[in-house]
């Protein structure tokens, strides 16, 4: 972090909304990307055009996009951005969670991306170094991989072209096109006045050739550049500052007018003797690097390759007839081979071929004196076919599959062989094809039964290890719980033993099925033989394992009917957890064994955890869930109220209704146990109306005893509101308006008196379902807070369309406010960005002077924790604003 502080960073952030603006800012400094007194290196853009024209004043280090601008947006922002600056590394922020969007951002150009609010400042930063050393690298291998498909095509063209003017023109614009050069000329040296002479050329600048002087006499002014010297010593030659060098002076002016920043010169060979240069110019100083050199030499030795074989070619012609004159091949012998037989000369030109060719490929034999090997075959198959041919060359004899591509566009797999032959020392290729269609159906059979378990589908051992291994990987990184679960079927054998074995294939097959229905898209089920199952399950902790483990119980034990027979069958099941049940496959499979053997020796059909601790926590859940049926109807909820007050003024401007549950035999439940139990098995609704209605009732009658207002005597203070938390599950009630209004009309509580607390979570899990409902109950008056803010997705851009009027800081960042310099930037940019929106603050979890203070410097509107009150029941809380003197009195 000391060198980043030494040497910062210039970042261009753009970003329209001030807030993200401010907090990204936080973000950076706290990471050590921008030091305090460096604020000037990092640059706000609002807008794509404000950012393009930053762009013009020189590229920065990292640029950090969001993708919704005013004056553009997704994915042609990126694309708009890397065109500006493309070789600027992007990280990508924005509120939308959608991995297809993820991945297609990084497919238009992007280096990585981050959803507001689901990272923090280190997040950011080792985002940052990631794109950075990640667009260095693609940088590279784009470079490498412009060279690799230049040189492919050139060998291309020197199969295809069989004119020397056409080969060397071609090679020209694949240089320019495909290899990145700006311009590319072959140039061969006139004999009489030893002056290299252009011959063709391609690319920006050509029209200078019309007039340029190369010579490569070493007594000339004009024969020490980079083509004479590459002509006279016969070694490439690599100029990598062009209109800097000394050797290029002549022709600087040309240089710079075109911009030619690098050049390579490569003598180009006939017979063993130099007859010309291939010269290629580039953009960028310093852009032959070793890999290009190489590259870049093979290029130029395949094209003197190509001029001695137009040489050659009237020698081969001539030779041809002699060839098939000397060389017995009876047609009608070829006919009755059962492949596709072909005979082909160096050039790629069909010599002879069997009736089965042109069967085959629909083509007549007139067609087929006219093509080569590679137009019987896909796009895809081109280069490994060109490679192949010129090995059966190099190496005598190769095998290679393919797909024959038919007249007709019909593709079909083939075998096919090449030979080296040779008549009268003229080297040919002859093969034959084989149709492998059947082959390759046997192949992709055995290769399915190598994964998959033939009776009922589902993976086999070799698959599920492969998957595990891909899951722990991911739960080492993410730090997170991964489940394996062992299902054995209670007494299968006396189905088998006594129905048959068909019989028990079948129902093997129906509770394959049923399990699949339990579990989800991720997790992998696999049969391990016999009647024995284990299922893999990704990011699943104890709660998730038992839940599936009930629902399997419950899915696999009602009845089958299999042919005639009406069945039941019960399972035993065994859970493992990583990492406290074992670091690896073999740990876990044997505990979750263990585990499943404990559940027969209990009863069988149940399911029992490897660990203790974990059996425990299932059974409470269980237990819990239970119980929490009749908490209300045996009273055991109650509703405790804690005051808010105001910094201001010291004010009590609102208490916050928190739920508590006091059972008989458990003792007091924490919510932060039984709120989860509720929301998963449905409890919630119900409890959440009885929570709404009690707190609305309360603040009737404490309006009815005249302790509404922040000074009983003032009718014109500003009223006490009654703050009620929302579950996810109630906030996407269809009908949570009309419900609230209901509860409020029949209590008699005026609307301006409820204010409603969503966490982040709820409010962005459907950002926009959560506008709708939020546009609705502010239409009727209800105030709404967002609750633990900070510590959920924090989409800024959301939450300014938002029709909330406050955030509560989470208490998580209150807690060490006083010593921890992270907490405090943090909880100091909440409050500005709330400030910048018009919105209110309020801390939770105040509990000593010195957190106060800062809070209060910091122009943080309203707190509430122990400092002031523990949460309090009704009759208490009453005696507590009495105490204090109404709500209007100072702290």
């Amino acid at each position: 972090m000391s060198n980043l502080l030494q040497q910062p960073l210039a970042i261009l952030v753009i970003e329209d909304d001030p807030g993200d603006f401010g907090l990204v800012q936080a973000y950076l400094r706290l990471a050590g990307l921008v030091p305090g007194d460096k604020t000037e290196t990092v640059v706000w853009a609002k807008t794509l055009a404000e950012s393009i024209a930053a762009a013009g004043h020189g590229t920065p280090d990292i640029v950090l996009l969001d993708l919704s601008l005013p004056d553009s947006s997704g994915l042609a922002t990126v694309q708009a951005m890397r065109a500006a600056l493309p070789d600027a590394p992007i990280v990508v922020l924005t509120g939308h969670d959608e991995k297809t969007l993820a991945v297609a951002a990084l497919e238009s150009g992007a280096q990585d991306f981050l959803v507001k609010g689901q990272f923090d400042h280190d997040a950011l930063g080792r985002a940052i170094r990631h794109a950075r050393v990640r667009g260095q690298l693609e940088q590279g291998l784009a470079h490498s991989n412009r060279l690799y498909a230049a040189l492919s095509m050139c060998n291309q063209a020197i199969v295809r072209c069989t004119d020397e003017n056409e080969l060397l023109l071609q090679v020209c614009r694949i240089a320019v096109e495909f290899a990145g050069m700006k311009m590319a000329w072959v140039g061969f040296v006139d004999e009489a006045t030893r002056q290299v002479r252009p011959v063709t050329s391609f690319g920006a600048g050509t029209e200078y050739l019309g007039s340029i002087e190369v010579s490569v006499n070493a007594d000339s002014p004009f024969g020490h550049g980079p083509t004479g010297t590459a002509f006279r010593e016969d070694q490439p030659v690599w100029c990598q500052d062009f209109v800097h060098d000394p050797i290029t002076a002549p022709w600087h002016e040309g240089g710079i007018r075109f911009g030619w920043a690098a050049s390579a010169s490569l003598p180009l060979h006939r017979d063993n003797a130099v007859i010309g240069v291939f010269n290629l110019y580039a953009n960028e100083i310093d852009a032959f690097n070793e890999a290009a050199r190489k590259l870049l030499f093979e290029m130029s030795t395949d094209i003197s390759f190509a001029l001695d074989n137009f040489v050659r070619e009237a020698e081969r012609r001539r030779a041809l007839a002699v060839v098939l004159r000397e060389r017995d091949f009876s047609q009608s012998a070829l006919d009755s081979l059962p492949g596709l037989f072909y005979l082909i000369d160096e050039q790629g030109r069909f010599l002879r071929w069997n009736k089965n060719l042109e069967n085959v490929s629909g083509y007549r034999a007139e067609e087929i004196s006219r093509m080569s090997p590679l137009d019987f075959v896909g796009e895809t198959d081109t280069a490994p076919i060109a490679e192949v041919v010129k090995q059966v060359y190099e190496q005598g004899e190769v095998l290679v599959e393919a797909e024959f591509l038919a007249k007709d566009r019909t593709r079909t797999p083939y075998l096919f062989t090449g030979k080296r032959w040779l008549f009268d020392g003229i080297p040919c290729m002859m093969g034959m094809g084989i149709d492998i269609t059947q082959l390759r159906k046997a192949n992709e059979q055995i290769q399915w039964l190598s994964y998959f378990d033939p009776l009922t589908g589902l993976a086999n051992q070799s698959l599920l290890s492969d998957r595990f291994n891909h899951a722990l990987s991911m739960a080492q990184r993410d730090q997170r719980a991964l489940t394996l679960i062992v299902l054995d079927l209670d007494h299968f054998k006396n189905i088998n033993d006594t129905l048959g074995r068909h019989i028990g294939d079948a129902l093997l097959v129906e509770v394959a099925r049923r399990i699949q229905l339990v579990v989800r898209d991720e997790d992998t089920v696999s049969r391990q033989g016999g009647d024995e199952f284990v299922l893999l399950m990704p990011t699943t902790d104890a709660g998730g394992a038992a839940h599936v483990a009930e629902k399997m119980l419950e899915t696999i034990g009602t009845n089958y009917q299999i042919e005639a027979h009406e069945l039941m069958i019960t399972p035993s099941i065994g859970i493992a957890i990583y990492p406290t049940d074992g670091a690896d496959f073999e740990a876990l499979s044997k505990n979750a064994d263990v585990a499943m053997y404990r559940a027969k020796q209990d009863g069988r059909n149940c399911y029992r955890f490897f660990a203790t601790e974990m059996q425990t926590r299932s059974t409470r859940t269980l237990q819990l869930e239970s119980a929490l049926r009749r908490a209300l109807e045996r009273d055991q909820l109650a509703l405790h109220y804690q005051p808010q007050m105001s910094l201001q003024d010291g004010r009590i401007i609102g208490a916050e209704a928190l739920l508590r549950w006091r059972h008989p035999e458990f003792g007091m439940v924490s919510p932060a146990e039984f709120i989860p139990i509720a929301e998963v098995s449905g409890q919630i609704l119900q409890i959440g109306e009885w929570v709404l209605r009690t707190a609305a009732r309360q603040m009737k009658v404490w309006i009815n005893a005249g302790l509404d207002s922040a000074d009983a005597g003032d009718a014109k203070s500003a009223p006490m509101v009654m703050a009620v938390n929302l579950s996810v599950v109630q906030f996407r009630h269809p009908r949570l308006t009309e419900q609230v209004m209901r509860i409020l009309d029949e209590e008699g509580l005026p609307p301006h008196y409820l204010e409603l607390e969503l966490t982040e979570g709820v409010a962005l899990s459907d950002p926009v379902g959560a506008i709708a409902v939020m546009n609705a109950l502010h239409a009727n008056g209800i105030r709404m807070s967002i609750d633990d803010f900070g510590t959920g997705y924090s989409s800024l851009s959301y939450l300014k369309r938002f029709k909330v009027y406050k955030l509560k800081i989470d208490q998580s960042f209150v807690r060490d406010l006083t010593d921890d310099p992270e907490d405090k930037a943090i909880v100091s940019a909440i409050i500005s960005m709330a400030r910048s929106l018009g919105l209110q603050t309020i801390a939770e979890g105040v509990e000593t002077e010195g957190q106060l203070a800062f809070l209060r410097e910091n122009g943080c509107d309203e707190v509430q924790g122990y400092y002031f009150s523990k949460p309090l029941p009704a009759e208490e809380f009453e005696a507590f604003l009495r105490n204090v003197g109404a709500p209007g009195a100072a702290s």
